[in-house]
């Protein structure tokens, strides 16, 4: 049951109205715990079993380490408790791969068994609710929170279906406490809610549904293609899994607004960060906190030494990169990152004499340098992201870095792509020329005049949903019917999965 399907808006507004004619907590609990259930049925079938199986031993775990007294009992049922969580997940999304990579050192063994693949279905959302488990389970062994009373109610904050499928990685302590007294749904609540849900569904079906056929012509065979398509796909492709992801975490946080919940933000304008410590702040946030809190600071974070954080921000990184897959361009992905990191980490204190070297070099130029050096290098990142084969993915890597300045047309025709590939070359040439002096007429305004860089900062920076959404009704419903048009003049016919349903 995706968010733009038909059956889902019967589904939301039946919630919506059992919940406003219903007022204790208690039923209103009990209804999203039954329609949070039958939603996830309703997308992965017996996979609920997973769910209700993830929700019990998170739970009682929870409770046997609250009780325990010896910290050393609480430290074994704590490992129990995160191996029982994490065996489901490693089989459904690991053994595959697991077993591939057996299958590649085998020969070296002089005994082996002939282990084979198996046909495994990854139940979706999987590493998102059990990512939430692991995270109530921890708190409540550090003492940060107490373990919930009622069953039912943790039951609500594991499967609350708008986060459910794809995030945002919600902990206890976040959403528990809203769970304390009774929702109700008014018109500020449908304001905020609709605001959000219909800038979400613009960024997935306008733009990255607009965005996938480029990039998928372009990546499905790169090696036909020069430095200038390879650049446009690996930009288009950053457009589109910001504008996927961000999408549904809009479209969520809008569900979750008109039932009267607020969830965390996942996204606060990562393409506009300086550095990559910033991007990662800004970029998948509440994923990029649960490593930082439950793996970086568990491995020793930055308290043993430089070499040590150095190492445990890398395999941090790492483990990032597997979260989103098992395949080995994920794990690269990872592992660049977190070179990134340690790059930036390593050089931050000795460049600190550069501004005394230029001192007329003006704030807003060094600003734009850093975006601009930082965009360059989390774009980079993108082609391993996306680019599953290794031969492919070194192929766009060596056209991105050093480009490629044959501008002959690729051999058309072979995919039944050629109007696609036609297209972006009869645009390529007038794209480049307006962006380039968009780009000279944007830095030299932000050089001459200070004031032009504070407006350009108010625009790119300022809260636009909360002020679209305080406007008086007429004005929100100019909004709404606008933003509908734009929906149906502009979404394409064949509508692909959010990206992140797989991971």
């Amino acid at each position: 049951m995706q968010f733009n399907s038909v059956e889902f808006f019967i589904f939301l507004i039946t919630v919506l109205l059992l919940i406003n004619c219903l007022r204790k907590s208690q039923y209103q609990q009990a209804i999203l715990l039954v329609t949070s259930y039958l939603f996830y049925y309703t997308t992965s079938n017996f996979f609920v079993i997973l769910l209700l199986f993830i929700t019990y031993i998170s739970y009682q775990s929870g409770e046997f380490i609250n009780s325990a007294s010896d910290p050393a009992r609480k430290k074994v049922i704590l490992a129990i408790a995160l191996i029982s969580l994490l065996i489901p997940l490693g089989f459904f999304k690991y053994y595959n791969f697991g077993i591939e990579i057996f299958n590649q050192i085998k020969t070296y063994l002089i005994f082996y068994p002939n282990l084979p693949n198996l046909d495994l279905i990854l139940p979706i959302g999987i590493s998102f609710f059990t990512f939430s488990a692991i995270s109530y389970v921890v708190d409540i062994y550090r003492g940060k929170i107490e373990p919930e009373k009622k069953f039912y109610k943790y039951a609500v904050f594991i499967s609350y279906f708008p986060h459910l499928l794809a995030g945002p990685i919600v902990r206890a302590g976040q959403f528990l406490p809203q769970l304390k007294k009774s929702v109700s749904i008014g018109p500020e609540n449908l304001k905020n809610g609709i605001t959000l849900m219909m800038w979400g569904f613009i960024k997935k079906f306008v733009i990255a549904d607009n965005c996938a056929p480029f990039v998928n012509a372009i990546f499905s065979h790169p090696t036909d293609f020069n430095s200038v398509y390879i650049i446009f796909a690996t930009i288009l492709f950053g457009i589109q899994i910001y504008c996927d992801f961000s999408g549904y975490i809009d479209i969520a946080l809008g569900i979750a607004e008109l039932i009267g919940f607020h969830l965390p933000k996942n996204f606060f304008r990562p393409y506009l960060s300086k550095n990559p410590t910033e991007f990662w702040r800004r970029w998948n946030i509440t994923l990029s906190s649960f490593i930082r809190d439950y793996i970086y600071i568990s491995l020793g974070g930055n308290r043993k030494g430089t070499i040590r954080t150095y190492f445990n921000l890398e395999v941090s990184m790492l483990l990032c990169g597997l979260w989103h897959g098992a395949a080995w361009n994920f794990i690269i992905w990872g592992g660049y990152h977190g070179v990134l990191l340690l790059f930036h980490k390593f050089i931050t204190k000795r460049l600190k004499f550069v501004p005394k070297l230029i001192p007329s070099l003006k704030e807003n130029f060094r600003l734009i340098i850093k975006i601009l050096v930082t965009q360059y290098f989390i774009f980079l990142g993108w082609i391993m992201f996306r680019v599953g084969n290794l031969s492919d993915m070194m192929y766009c890597i060596s056209k991105y870095v050093f480009i490629d300045l044959n501008f002959s047309k690729p051999k058309p025709g072979i995919w039944g792509l050629t109007a696609i590939i036609e297209t972006i070359s009869n645009l390529g040439i007038y794209i480049g020329i307006f962006t380039i002096v968009a780009f000279i007429v944007f830095i030299t305004l932000v050089l001459l005049n200070d004031y032009w860089m504070q407006k350009i900062t108010y625009i790119l920076t300022h809260d636009w949903i909360q002020n679209i959404a305080s406007l008086p009704l007429k004005y929100w419903s100019a909004y709404l019917t606008i933003m509908i048009f734009i929906l149906l003049c502009c979404t394409p016919g064949a509508s692909p999965e959010f990206i992140y349903y797989q991971f």
